[in-house]
């Protein structure tokens, strides 16, 4: 880890960290700390940070939040071990980097839990994803070895596959235990509109990731073929530049609107198909390497503005089929239970 460049990158997206340091250390209230928020260009990562910071000043008003970006933990852990109190909620941010395919995150996951033993930890949604050779195996029986230690450790995973994985395969003790909820953008508060957009441009937005996690073969292939059909938009739910803390949602937003304004998405990045179908948008969704596409796809799937492929070849041939793609409103309220729930075991004890 080289400490300086993530200094730079800290004093980059967020100039103030001095101040939030500050008010760390000399706050008297409970703090709720959330670990490994993004300033890097992953917007599903944003997504996900921002609806955690609206579900804790939602549930836990009495509670002080604070966010530490992944580089202010990488500079500051010591400072914050300092200020951490045992009152203090330790909470580390939800996404798709529990497992060796993101090593760096998951080194991460086990440093916290080994540094707050008498801090109960709030795992929140993940997909925990280890590969079937040698290097998963070794790894998710390192990450379970130090997990089961902990006593009061909970674990919120999105979909079905990571749950039954930690279920079988990993060991908890005391309070510690595994939970199914959906992914947190589902939370969806400030993302879904009060009207559904009834006029948008006759333009598919496709998304397809080409990172470790792809699962697509041909991509090159696609593409030559369905522009020569349709009106294509390639987009990205990834920008380049790190993201600075106070253009989140200016960009966030920036993203929304071009999946709202599109008759349809073709995506194999499970942000990109939740930013769509939030914002009305159908969709044809193909799975990646980890399975979380499908798996969180499950808890929309009564939309009815989702259609799953297991190919690009196939996405292409159900895009033919259809000729008709019906825009609707999200209903965020069918979901808000499970977050209640969540809220109820982060409560408890």
């Amino acid at each position: 880890m080289n400490i300086l460049k993530e200094q730079i990158k800290l004093s980059v997206a967020y100039p103030r960290w001095r101040f939030a340091m500050k008010k760390i250390k000399s706050n008297k209230k409970k703090k709720i700390l959330l670990f490994g928020t993004p300033m890097h260009g992953n917007l599903g990562d944003h997504a996900i940070a921002i609806q955690e910071q609206y579900f804790f000043e939602d549930f836990f008003p009495d509670y002080e939040y604070c966010e530490i970006l992944m580089p202010m933990y990488h500079t500051q852990k010591k400072e914050i071990k300092n200020a951490v109190t045992s009152e203090d909620l330790v909470v580390i941010s939800g996404g798709g980097w529990m497992g060796n395919l993101w090593i760096h995150n998951e080194y991460v996951i086990r440093e916290i839990v080994q540094t707050y033993p008498n801090n109960k930890i709030i795992i929140l949604p993940q997909t925990a994803y280890y590969t079937s050779d040698e290097f998963g195996e070794t790894e998710y029986r390192i990450t379970n070895e130090i997990l089961k230690k902990h006593s009061n450790l909970h674990i919120f995973v999105r979909e079905k596959k990571s749950y039954n994985f930690l279920k079988q395969k990993f060991e908890f003790t005391g309070k510690s235990d595994v939970y199914l909820v959906p992914d947190m953008v589902l939370y969806g508060k400030n993302i879904v509109r009060k009207e559904k957009r009834t006029e948008y441009e006759k333009v598919i937005n496709v998304c397809i990731r080409k990172d470790c996690e792809s699962d697509q073969e041909d991509i090159d292939d696609f593409y030559e073929k369905i522009k020569q059909k349709y009106n294509i938009r390639k987009v990205s739910t990834v920008i380049k530049s790190p993201i600075v803390l106070k253009k989140r949602i200016s960009e966030l937003q920036k993203s929304w609107d071009i999946f709202e304004n599109a008759e349809i998405t073709i995506t194999d990045r499970l942000h990109a198909m939740l930013f769509s179908i939030l914002n009305g948008t159908p969709c044809i969704v193909l799975n990646n390497k980890t399975g979380k596409v499908f798996g969180v796809a499950d808890w929309i799937d009564d939309t009815n503005m989702i259609i799953k492929a297991n190919s690009l070849r196939e996405a292409l041939e159900k895009l033919e089929r259809t000729t008709i793609w019906e825009h609707k409103k999200y209903d965020r309220e069918k979901l808000l239970n499970y977050f209640e729930k969540m809220a109820d075991v982060i409560r408890k004890g």
